[in-house]
């Protein structure tokens, strides 16, 4: 198991966990993360190691052009916004969710859906992260290709007014959001880099699954592919903000396993409240 989960679940969650086992016979397996940063590969994984999930390989009204950004599919649903009073019962079919009634099911939640979902469905998590240059690079690839449909878009509610913010923003608005909601809430919580991942799946992979108490890892290890990368040594010019270096140390303590001090976590505090002052000019000015 990664040692900075490790930490992150033993020190913050324990009691977290025990009392929504005594509530409730739930097991979800949520995984989260940004926009294009691994979340689509874990559900693939869950998938292929025999677990249940929640989710459309591809959004019916855009597989022509979804698929050539991930040919072996997404499995989102609108549960990606969160699970809360918006989204179960589904608006449109009625089905309900119970709390009491769920075990061993993946689903996929974005960062900005997670800090929205009530946490009698949080049980396990999951949180992929991947280097915000890469990100930010796949995320405007997918930005191309959701322009040439006419559709709309039921699942990114805010994708139009998330482009007009510089690069990076989204990846640290995502990513920091993961961190203080798990500081805040306390549930357990595992973090693995996307780069972790496609390095070495096996050990990825056999540590995910042990915390989780089941699966078949050795089946879903065939999922992870390192063609998977089709984004590679990115750069990214006429970068317009000062922010590349928290950006750095942030997903290399995360990618390296190193526990975020409180020295740390103010620093990040900080920065996200400059972050925030500057989306919310740029914001107010379109």
């Amino acid at each position: 198991m990664n040692r900075f989960a490790i930490r992150w679940i033993e020190e913050t969650s324990s009691s977290s966990l025990n009392l929504a086992h005594k509530l409730h016979s739930i097991v979800m397996i949520i995984i989260t993360g940004d926009r294009r940063s691994g979340t689509s590969v874990w559900m693939q994984i869950l998938q292929g190691g025999g677990f249940q999930i929640l989710g459309e390989m591809f959004p019916a009204h855009w597989k022509d052009l979804m698929e050539q950004a991930n040919p072996k599919g997404f499995y989102e649903s609108t549960l990606v916004q969160g699970i809360n009073y918006h989204t179960n019962p589904d608006p449109n079919s009625g089905a309900w969710i119970p709390p009491d009634k769920v075990t061993r099911v993946g689903v996929k939640i974005f960062a900005d859906g997670l800090v929205k979902t009530d946490y009698a469905y949080i049980t396990n998590v999951i949180f992929t992260i991947r280097k915000w240059q890469e990100c930010a690079a796949s995320q405007v690839r997918m930005d191309e290709i959701r322009t040439k449909s006419s559709a709309p878009d039921g699942i990114e509610p805010n994708a139009e007014r998330a482009q007009e913010l510089p690069p990076g923003f989204r990846w640290w608005q995502a990513n920091f959001s993961i961190i203080k909601d798990t500081r805040t809430r306390r549930y357990p919580a595992a973090v693995f880099s996307y780069a972790a991942l496609l390095e070495n799946p096996e050990k990825i992979i056999g540590a995910a699954f042990k915390w989780l108490g089941g699966g078949n890892a050795a089946a879903a290890v065939s999922v992870v592919e390192q063609s998977l990368r089709t984004q590679k040594n990115i750069r990214l010019p006429n970068i317009d903000h000062d922010y590349s270096e928290v950006f750095d140390e942030f997903y290399n303590t995360l990618h390296s396993n190193q526990q975020i001090t409180p020295a740390f976590y103010a620093k990040l505090v900080e920065t996200d409240k400059k972050i925030s002052q500057e989306i919310r000019a740029i914001l107010a000015s379109k």
